[in-house]
């Protein structure tokens, strides 16, 4: 249980990655336009990442426990 809790902290954290990213897009915090451009990408491929790499764990060890004993 406290590994499902982790991780839906950690796809909180990376939506708010991708959030800040979409943020510094669309801002004139950063005034260069090519350092902008790769702090964007930059941000918005990790935020992206993490989102898939959680979510991509769908099943659970009670799941998988019964299905092995089917």
């Amino acid at each position: 249980m406290s590994t499902n809790k982790s991780g839906k902290i950690r796809i909180y954290i990376y939506v708010l990655l991708t959030i800040a990213g979409c943020v510094l897009a669309c801002s004139s915090i950063i005034p260069n336009d090519y350092i902008k451009l790769i702090v964007v990408m930059g941000t918005l491929c990790v935020g992206l990442y993490g989102i898939m790499r959680g979510l991509s764990n769908t099943g659970t060890p009670s799941e998988e426990e019964v299905l092995e004993k089917k």
